[in-house]
């Protein structure tokens, strides 16, 4: 199984260059069990297409897998001639079975911008075809004129972890081929887009671990594509569809769908919160609405009409803004078990049919339910499903693999997706911040409020024993003698009091290779000392029980001696990342990690000087002027 690098082909991810050949090339040439690795670039890998897709593995061989390093590895489509049938990446799922095949931890940009007339999707499955089975993860599909996410016929799709934001039309379209289950999905988080959230159509789809929010409709059952035969919904947070309902089926009237509604949510719809319709057979386990409704006075937050027949555990309804909590116009039968309501103009139930069965009712305000917040589900986030799928620890990672980022991707602001904190650190210490250095236009700051043992991992790898890091970094303010910063981690694992890695250190006096064990801290070695302001590069590998670093000045060519050798076995393997210690701002222009003997990749620099050492850093409170 080999690891097949499309810049080996071509591709260079400079956001001018087509690199749509040179990385369908690389497909092409995989063969079974292979990876395609697309690296992180400092900009994005341009693609472009006549027809369908630009980025297309149609035909590749079973068990491939095409992979990025993150938000980073980002392909985004160039400005092509508008129609209805163009895609970043996919297939035609007719043209032969899509066996055992994934694509995992991109960004796919649909430039919504250039590409209007709903032209332009950031994945697809089209035309439809059965059995196939292909795995999509840690996706995120941003900015496209069409749908982010589609699926348009095809079965035996799984999704975990995917991101569909600011498209055009839906976040994702999900339309089967009649397999079981067509669609197995968990941690969809579906934000900003001109459609629905989730669009359901043929076959049987199972969805869990949702979040959805200011999207024009939370989710449909459409009938165009065929009508589902099973939509189950699972742990979902549907809020502020613009402009429609939360929860809604626009399917005709005796379709016969079977539907499973357990523990979802409804806030702040423009129109219903849930509107059970059509022939369906609705069994709920437990659903809320809060502040949905709307006029004229027949409608209601929960609207059962057509010849929807329900039968429901709890159902919580209140501060409506129209109407009863609940009415019924349907002629089939339908129970309630528990029926909490509150503040709802028109009363509680307007059972308009007599056909609706409650057993016990109770004027209440509810708490919303348990399900996902914005940042618990979606692309990069460590959620991969419910508690009843079983998860595996990760085993080290031996094969030869690179992995580099710039932090280009990441939101403003926030930490970014894809890492996670450490030791004593949490979320608030971390972000990426509008600033240059000399590989890029944005960098990852620490700028803690208290001195502590901080660190965060970088998730793309999995643990490992053996690997090499290549960091660039700027340490603030030596005036303030700080003890320690700059940190690149190695083989890290535990939390606070019991922490253990190995890491380089940069300090106000020295450079230096430190370790920790179960909480106790040890300096192997020092050497040098740093300049105030001054962007660094350091290189610091672990292999079997030898640990090497060199540090080296980012305007300067490295080196090829290392700086410092020392042996210790106190640590096996963990996960890879950045630290830092004392109470100032520690910036981090790019890491690169190589793994199973790899060399750390490094960056491409920037060719003008715009950056300087000695600038104003902004920090998240506030500025530090350096000397």
């Amino acid at each position: 199984m080999a690891t097949l690098n499309v810049q080996d082909y071509g591709a260079v991810g400079d956001g001018n260059s087509d690199d749509t050949a040179a990385i369908n090339d690389a497909i092409a040439d995989a063969g079974t069990g292979d990876t395609v690795l697309i690296p992180a670039t400092a900009d994005d890998y341009l693609v472009s297409t006549d027809n369908r897709a630009a980025v297309d593995f149609t035909g590749v061989a079973d068990d491939v897998t095409i992979t990025g390093d993150g938000p980073g590895s980002s392909l985004k489509m160039d400005d092509v001639t508008d129609r209805n049938n163009q895609w970043v990446i996919g297939a035609e799922a007719d043209r032969g079975s899509l066996s055992g095949i994934t694509v995992r931890k991109l960004t796919l940009d649909g430039s919504r911008e250039v590409n209007g007339n709903e032209s332009t999707m950031g994945f697809n499955l089209y035309p439809g075809g059965g059995g196939h089975d292909v795995r999509a993860e840690d996706l995120l599909l941003e900015n496209c004129a069409g749908t982010g996410f589609a699926v348009r016929g095809a079965g035996s799709v799984t999704l975990r972890r995917i991101t569909s934001r600011n498209n055009g039309q839906h976040g994702f379209d999900l339309t089967g081929a009649g397999e079981s289950p067509d669609t197995d999905a968990q941690s969809l988080k579906s934000v900003d887009n001109d459609g629905v959230g989730i669009d359901f159509h043929n076959g049987t789809h199972v969805v869990t671990d949702v979040y959805c929010d200011s999207n024009r409709s939370g989710t449909k059952m459409g009938a165009s594509g065929g009508a589902a035969d099973s939509v189950t919904l699972r742990n979902a947070n549907l809020r502020n569809a613009r402009g429609n309902s939360g929860f809604r089926e626009t399917m005709p009237d005796g379709t016969n769908t079977d539907v499973t509604l357990d523990t979802v949510q409804v806030i702040d719809a423009e129109l219903h919160g849930f509107r059970l319709s059509n022939a369906a057979n609705y069994d709920i386990t437990e659903i809320l609405t809060d502040s949905t409704g709307y006029g004229p006075q027949n409608r209601a937050p929960i609207y059962i009409t057509d010849s929807a027949s329900v039968d429901a555990d709890i159902v919580r309804v209140q501060n409506s803004d129209y109407g009863p909590g609940i009415r019924n116009n349907s002629p089939e039968s339908g129970s309630i078990g528990d029926y909490y309501h509150y503040n709802n103009p028109g009363g509680a139930v307007d059972d308009d049919s007599g056909t609706l069965s409650i057993r016990s009712q109770y004027n209440e305000e509810s708490g919303e339910l348990d399900v996902p917040g914005a940042n618990d589900v979606g692309a990069f986030t460590s959620g991969a499903g419910t508690a009843d799928e079983e998860e595996t620890e990760p085993t080290p990672t031996e094969e030869s693999t690179t992995y580099r980022t710039t932090f280009a991707g990441t939101e403003i602001g926030a930490l970014p997706a894809g890492w996670s904190p450490e030791f004593v650190s949490n979320a608030d210490d971390w972000a990426t911040v509008a600033e240059g250095s000399p590989a890029g236009e944005k960098l990852l700051r620490f700028d803690g409020t208290s001195n502590g043992r901080h660190a965060l991992s970088y998730d793309q790898v999995d643990t490992v024993s053996d690997a090499e890091l290549l960091g660039l970094f700027r340490l603030s303010d030596l005036s303030q003698s700080i003890t320690d910063g700059g940190r690149l981690m190695l083989r890290g694992s535990g939390t606070g009091e019991s922490e253990t890695a190995y890491f380089f250190n940069a300090a106000a006096g020295a450079f230096s290779i430190w370790k920790y064990v179960d909480g106790d801290s040890e300096i192997l070695t020092e050497w040098g000392t740093p300049t105030d302001g001054q962007w660094y590069f350091a290189r610091f590998r672990a292999e079997g029980d030898g640990l090497r670093a060199r540090v080296w000045p980012a305007d300067a060519t490295e080196p090829d001696a290392w700086d410092a050798t020392v042996q210790d076995a106190s640590v096996d393997a963990g996960w890879v990342g950045v630290g830092s210690y004392s109470e100032v701002p520690d910036d981090w222009g790019f890491l690169g990690v190589g793994v199973g003997g790899a060399t750390a990749p490094t960056p491409n620099l920037e060719t003008d000087t715009s950056y300087s050492p000695t600038a104003v850093i902004s920090t998240l409170d506030g500025t530090i002027e350096t000397e």
